[in-house]
């Protein structure tokens, strides 16, 4: 039997609850029968389990931090002895998990793939933290109440929950329609996702645990499927809502069936619920936190017509213009007048927990948007390090002036505190899904020089396998095009052209470096790497 010794990096740090760091994970497929060593950021540990079958090893790293990290691996023949060393330098991004897979010939591929959505990287809140939350739920007065404080919890960026934990909160839920709609608002957040068909006995009527089920089953990358709520559920929700007294009852639960992030309604459906509301300024703002949640915008009109003024139609109507296509649009910071408004009600309120509690709800509100300086003042409220440290990362969201966030930054006393803070800003709000740009004119000619100069060809093979496995590294079509001819064996071309396709920025244009295969089967080979890539 294979004798296979895998070394790997101490990766699994002792995270703090609070620091929720984003993390990702790394499969490695070794095909050959080679023992191994492999090794992570030049650091090694203990022996790791790894899976080996008899040609191939395949090793997971989970909870790897975020940024970049070299690999090595070492494979020895059992029968000359003969060592060889492969290295390659990838990218961890956040949503995206890394593929490695080392070949016979020791040329190695690097294929990211789209995270699954779930949070299991992530640390459930303490048992501390989550006391105190749930102690502050059953002291709520009434369900409404109890289910408005859930929601924001289960809103709030920074938390994560076990599915034991939800189980606790819904338990002290009483109406089946709000279980349903909480069970729902918590899957994002959930750390143990395998575990979250434990949630299904907690609702009492086989449809609402097949709507449960179906929301499941059906979540997407986006993390919800955009349809309207059934009749039934509806109904219960308008009912619930229209015996609520007095009238500031209603507008809470209608702002937090809006701000719902699991809810979408029809514009008939949503257009019953802010005729609830009788306040021209009431329905205007519910209209506007409704259309994030409209599941037909072409019959928005309904909603636009509960406005009586004109102006608040045109304001209605500037807003949805602003706010549709891009989802978010080009958002607007909160006029003076309703800042300051917000300002001095939260800076009255007493004591710092309940100036806490708002200032949180004010950020995690999608229809809020504020300049730096807003949001500056209003974290100002309060004094705590931690607090202002998680107050300043859920407003990144609702900042339009990004270049000026320096000023809730130095916000920030410690330097550890800045430091994180920034990472959370690079690690969720990046531009790593905006297009790639190709390797600069005067770096790309000291690249093939560098590798122009080396002797012998698997030298060449070795440093051109580096250049694209690295995933700091892209090129254009005409680069890579340059690149891979200075190796003539067809089968490095083959395989360099297959590991280039990731870098390449100019995709479109990637069947110019057909033509530098020679054979048919290779160019359909090439060509079936490109389709399955994409797909």
């Amino acid at each position: 039997m294979k004798k296979v010794s895998i070394f790997l990096l101490s990766f699994l740090t002792v995270l703090s609850v609070n620091s929720q760091q984003r993390t990702g994970d790394v499969s490695i497929i070794i095909n050959g029968s080679k023992n191994l060593q492999i090794s992570l950021d030049a650091r090694n540990s203990n022996d790791y389990n790894s899976r080996a079958l008899v040609e191939k090893t395949t090793v997971s790293m989970n909870n790897l931090e975020l940024g970049t990290h070299t690999l090595l691996v070492t494979r020895t023949s059992q029968n000359s002895n003969r060592t060889e060393r492969i290295s390659a330098t990838f990218n961890l991004r956040y949503s995206y998990d890394m593929l490695i897979k080392v070949n016979r010939n020791g040329s190695l591929e690097l294929i990211e793939t789209k995270s699954n959505g779930s949070v299991n990287n992530h640390v459930a809140m303490s048992d501390v933290n989550f006391n105190v939350l749930l102690r502050n739920v059953r002291y709520q007065s009434n369900t409404t109440r109890k289910n408005a404080t859930i929601t924001n919890a289960f809103n709030n960026g920074n938390n994560y929950f076990s599915t034991a934990q939800v189980s606790q909160l819904l338990q002290l839920i009483n109406g089946e329609s709000y279980r349903i709609q909480l069970a729902k608002l918590s899957y994002p957040v959930i750390t143990d996702p395998g575990n979250f068909d434990d949630l299904y006995y907690l609702i009492s009527s086989q449809a609402g645990r097949n709507e449960l089920e179906d929301f499941v089953s059906n979540y997407n990358d986006e993390g919800y499927t955009n349809t309207a709520m059934s009749d039934a559920n509806f109904n219960i929700l308008y009912q619930n809502i229209k015996r609520q007294w007095p009238v500031n009852s209603q507008i809470t639960s209608l702002t937090n069936a809006f701000n719902n992030r699991t809810n979408y309604f029809s514009s008939n459906q949503a257009s019953q619920l802010i005729q609830i509301a009788s306040s021209e300024n009431n329905r205007l703002a519910l209209a506007k936190l409704s259309y994030r949640n409209i599941t037909d915008p072409e019959n928005f009109n309904q909603v636009v017509n509960l406005i009586y003024s004109q102006s608040g139609k045109n304001e209605l109507n500037a807003y949805v213009n602003n706010n549709s296509n891009t989802g978010n649009g080009s958002n607007t910071a909160m006029s003076d007048n309703r800042f300051m408004n917000l300002y001095q009600e939260i800076k009255r309120q007493w004591p710092d927990n309940n100036q806490m509690s708002s200032l949180t709800n004010a950020f995690n509100n999608t229809d809020n948007y504020f300049s730096s300086y807003q949001a500056s003042q209003l974290i100002q409220i309060t004094s705590g390090e931690n607090n202002r440290l998680q107050l300043a990362k859920i407003s990144y969201r609702t900042i339009t002036d990004p270049g000026n966030f320096n000023q809730v930054v130095n916000l920030i006393s410690s330097q550890q505190g800045k430091n994180e803070l920034n990472a959370y800003v690079n690690n969720n709000y990046s531009t790593g899904s905006s297009p790639n740009v190709a390797m600069t004119d005067a770096r790309f000619t000291v690249l093939i020089q560098g590798i122009e100069r080396q002797y012998l060809p698997f030298e060449q093979m070795n440093s051109l396998t580096e250049v694209f496995n690295n995933t700091n590294n892209y090129f254009s079509s005409a680069q890579v095009q340059q690149l891979i001819p200075m190796v003539s064996a067809e089968g490095n071309r083959l395989q360099l052209a297959k590991l280039s396709y990731r870098s390449v920025t100019d995709r479109d244009n990637f069947s110019q470096l057909y033509v530098l295969l020679e054979s048919q089967s290779s160019k359909n080979e090439l060509d079936a790497y490109v389709r399955a890539y994409r797909d």
